[in-house]
C-alpha cells in the first residue's frame, strides 16, 4: 500500500481489481452506495469503523490500512505512548516496508 495514495483512490482501485461494484462493497461494509462513491471520489472522510471493515472486506491489514489512512489505532496510540521507542521501531519497520 503507497502512503502517497488518496485512501479513497487506493480503496476504488482495490474494488476495481476484484471486479466488485460499489453497491458489492457498500453491502460488505454495511453502509450506502453513495457514501462509498463519496469516499472514492475524495468528497467524504470514512470512519474508523468504516476503514476496518473496508480492511477486512479486501483483507488488509487494518493497522498498516488506518496508517496509511492517516489514522492511529487508540490501541497503538496507548502503546506508543507507554514505549516511545518501541513505536518508533515499528513506524520505521512500516515504513520500510512501503518503499
Amino acid at each position: 500500500m503507497s502512503a502517497a495514495e488518496p485512501i479513497g483512490e487506493r480503496i476504488r482501485h482495490e474494488r476495481l481489481q476484484r471486479d466488485m461494484t460499489q453497491r458489492e462493497l457498500a453491502n460488505q461494509v454495511g453502509v450506502g452506495v453513495p457514501y462509498i462513491s463519496k469516499i472514492e471520489a475524495g468528497r467524504e472522510r470514512p470512519s474508523d469503523e468504516v476503514l476496518r471493515k473496508v480492511a477486512e472486506v479486501f483483507e488488509w491489514n487494518v493497522d498498516e490500512f488506518l496508517l496509511a489512512a492517516g489514522r492511529l489505532p487508540a490501541d497503538l496510540i496507548d502503546e506508543f505512548a507507554s514505549d516511545p521507542r518501541a513505536a518508533l521501531e515499528y513506524l520505521r519497520r512500516w515504513r520500510s516496508t512501503d518503499n
